[in-house]
């Protein structure tokens, strides 16, 4: 959970916009938990004061995460299966899958014309998956220094 934690001070938002995807999700299972953020939200994240962490996050414009709790909402495979298969049917694209021994991470692009418009990560966890949609651009290689991020605040 510590994953959630980082999310929530790292991750800004407006609903509107999100992805069809997130939209559609957040529809799908109303009792979900949504948090939204602002990029002011990820600069205070910074409090060393890293060029390196502020040129990661320079382009992303906002950030919606939606916590669904597996008990709950009955939900599990099937439900990140039609996920993946949405995000497909709305031009994503798999670009890695990260395997931990305590969650699995999909993290995928939308990409126009070979623009980033911006990244959907799939986090699959025993008790619940959470869905980040990230509207913006970051470098592709940041994409798992994001990840540890999230992976060290799990740790927490």
């Amino acid at each position: 959970m510590k994953q959630l934690l980082v999310l929530l001070v790292l991750l800004p938002a407006f609903a509107s916009g999100q992805s069809k995807v997130m939209r559609n999700l957040a529809d799908d299972y109303p009792d979900a938990r949504a948090l939204m953020f602002y990029h002011s939200s990820l600069r205070m994240l910074n409090l060393e004061d890293d060029p390196a962490f502020d040129a990661m996050i320079r382009d992303i414009e906002k950030i919606k995460v939606l916590i669904v709790e597996k008990a709950d909402n009955d939900s599990g495979t099937p439900a990140i299966s039609q996920l993946k298969s949405d995000l497909s049917e709305y031009g994503y694209e798999e670009l890695m899958t990260v395997r931990s021994k305590d969650f699995d991470v999909g993290v995928y692009i939308n990409e126009d014309d070979g623009d980033i418009e911006g990244y959907f990560f799939v986090m699959d966890e025993e008790e619940s998956f959470i869905a980040v949609d990230l509207v913006g651009n970051m470098p592709v290689g940041d994409v798992g220094k994001l990840i540890d991020i999230i992976q060290e605040a799990n740790d927490f």
